[in-house]
């Protein structure tokens, strides 16, 4: 087996669980994606924002982060974190215009692409593919009205506490002493501050203060909830 035909499969066993390909059919998703190219990124890079113009990306490993930097102060704010089975640019994708966000690799990435008009092809000629792309586009879009109804109506505190727990991933185990979180656990206050439009020291402020009470926990770089009724009250939510 070459080594092409063995990224191909390996492509395959990773994009059939996550959210965009799962239950598509093992030889559908084949032929989708068979003419894609590998790619990768290194930690910390910064990509040119118009890689978008001329492929399509779908990450296989990694985190991607999206973000918006204002010229003027260099203040940034992140719009999404892309992971597994994720794609960029989904809004190039649909409009053909430019998109002015700046994707970063937060870990060492790997990707697969195509060039965009073949991505296009890929709509429209895989009806079995487009009932995942159309809630997938609508999951993309929910995720930007609710960013930006956080933004306007709530405070620092209610944003984070949102966050993490948009993030919180079930127990496994029900001795288990915390909730652990997936994507963003391991973040710095600066990046995490980034997801919810504030600056690092307050949010630094925001993490102790529920540390102090009990709602989360962190060590080393490691987040999660230790309290999830709490935290869910500052969300406004509340159990019946």
């Amino acid at each position: 087996m070459n080594d092409d035909l063995l990224f191909l499969n390996h492509s395959l066993k990773i994009l059939q669980s996550s959210f965009l390909f799962r239950d598509i059919d093992h030889q559908i998703l084949k032929s989708i994606i068979k003419d894609f190219k590998p790619v990768k990124w290194q930690k910390g890079e910064s990509i040119q924002s118009n890689i978008g113009m001329k492929n399509l990306y779908i990450i296989l490993e990694g985190r991607l982060k999206i973000t918006k930097i204002d010229p003027k102060t260099g203040r940034s704010i992140s719009l999404f974190i892309l992971h597994v089975g994720d794609i960029y640019d989904i809004f190039t994708l649909l409009d053909g215009k430019k998109h002015t966000a700046f994707p970063i690799a937060m870990d060492d990435i790997t990707a697969i692409k195509t060039p965009l008009h073949k991505a296009r092809e890929i709509i429209k000629e895989y009806p079995q593919f487009n009932k995942n792309f159309l809630p997938y586009l609508g999951k993309r879009l929910r995720e930007l009205e609710d960013f930006s109804e956080s933004l306007v109506f709530d405070n620092t505190v209610t944003r984070l506490s949102k966050l993490i727990l948009k993030h919180v991933i079930p127990k496994k185990d029900k001795d288990d002493k915390h909730y652990p979180l997936e994507l963003i656990n391991d973040l710095s206050h600066e990046a995490i501050s980034e997801l919810i439009g504030s600056v690092r020291s307050v949010v630094s402020t925001q993490i102790k203060q529920l540390e102090k009470e009990g709602t989360i926990v962190t060590k080393r770089g490691y987040l999660a909830v230790k309290n999830l009724k709490e935290l869910m009250k500052k969300c406004d939510i509340f159990e019946e």
